[in-house]
Parts: structure tokens; sequence; C-alpha cells
């Protein structure tokens, strides 16, 4: 089983863009998720392989762990859920409200499902993207590994359809994040932010 979530702060020509915290950590967190293989790794609880059908629905993310750059004290904020629902054409879509200064803004992601393979995505043309069910389809893990700038970032997160995972899960989490070389005692349980109404859950 493997994996890959997320985006990060983009630069336009001549001029940075300002990338609120909440918006990266939700894209390092979401965007980009990646499943890949794990031979070495038994867990607790068996593995079901996805489809949209399966997918569709309210998700929250239960648990993270990762080596991006945010600020210690924005790693525990808490977090809107995101929902996957079929677009007009029929396609995955994932869609997230976030709350800024502003107001509510409404993140909106294409997913591409591989021919050949039913639970691989694309988002754009590089960023593949595979999700694993995990001891049911309630929960799932995914995780995210680039080279950005010469830096190894990775993000594991543990999301489910509701914030109480059962124990066996979080501890096949747990072995998740140790297994990629992340740290057991770094994972962070966000909490669930619900200032903003998602769109589109029906």
């Amino acid at each position: 089983m493997r994996f890959h979530p997320v985006q990060y702060i983009h630069a336009a020509r001549g001029q940075e863009h300002k990338v609120t915290m909440v918006t990266m950590q939700v894209l390092l967190l979401t965007v980009v998720l990646i499943l890949p293989s794990v031979e070495n790794l038994s867990f607790r609880n068996p593995e079901y392989s996805v489809t949209v059908d399966k997918l569709l629905g309210k998700w929250y993310i239960t648990r993270w762990a990762g080596n991006p750059p945010i600020p210690a004290k924005k790693k525990f904020s808490p977090l809107p859920p995101f929902i996957f629902v079929k677009n007009i054409l029929g396609k995955l879509e994932f869609r997230m409200n976030i709350s800024k200064p502003m107001g509510c803004v409404v993140l909106k992601m294409n997913m591409e499902q591989e021919r050949e393979n039913s639970g691989i995505f694309y988002i754009w043309p590089n960023h593949r993207i595979n999700i694993a069910f995990i001891g049911g389809m309630d929960f799932a893990i995914a995780y995210h590994q680039s080279n950005i700038n010469n830096q190894l970032l990775k993000m594991t997160m543990l999301m489910g359809k509701n914030m109480t995972p059962r124990p066996t899960v979080i501890l096949d989490f747990e072995d998740f994040v140790e297994f990629v070389q992340l740290k057991r005692t770094d994972i962070i349980n966000p909490g669930f932010d619900d200032s903003c109404e998602l769109f589109g859950e029906t």
C-alpha cells in the first residue's frame, strides 16, 4: 500500500503570493494523495481497494503527520471536512470549504480515474492519487512524498467518515507513520473546523 496528500505555496513571476497557513495545511494534507504499495508492513486490519462510488461523501482528517514547513502552533489548527462528489461529467471531484478573513472559500479539484486501476486517480497531469480503505469502508490512509527545492517532504493522514477511528485503525496508522520514517510522536489529532458550511454535500 502506498501514498501521496498535497500541494504547496506557489510563486508568480516577479511577485510571491501569500497563502494562509490553513490553506497550505489543507493542500498539504489533501490535494495529492498517493498510496504506494507497502510490501513489508502488515496491518491489523484488512485493506480494501477504492472505487468512486465507495469514496463519495464527507470525510474528516482524523490524524496526520509530516515534515512540511508549518509553524508549530499552526500544526494543531482544526481542519474542515472535505467531500468527494461526482461532477456534471461524472468525474470524481474533491471539495473543501476553507475559512479565510474574507469569508468561506471553496476549494475544488477534479480527479481523473485511471482506466486500468479503479483505485488510482490523477490531479493535473503528473499527480497520481491512489486511495485504499483500511478496516472497512469508513477509513483510509493517505501518504504524499515529493522533493521540493532539494528537500524531501512527506505527509500522511488518516481520513475517516467520522472522527473516531477504532484503536486498531489508529495503531495501523501509527505503524505506517514509522514505516515511512516519520515520527509516531509527531502524529496530530487536528480536531474539526465547522466554521464553514460544506458545499455540495447532497
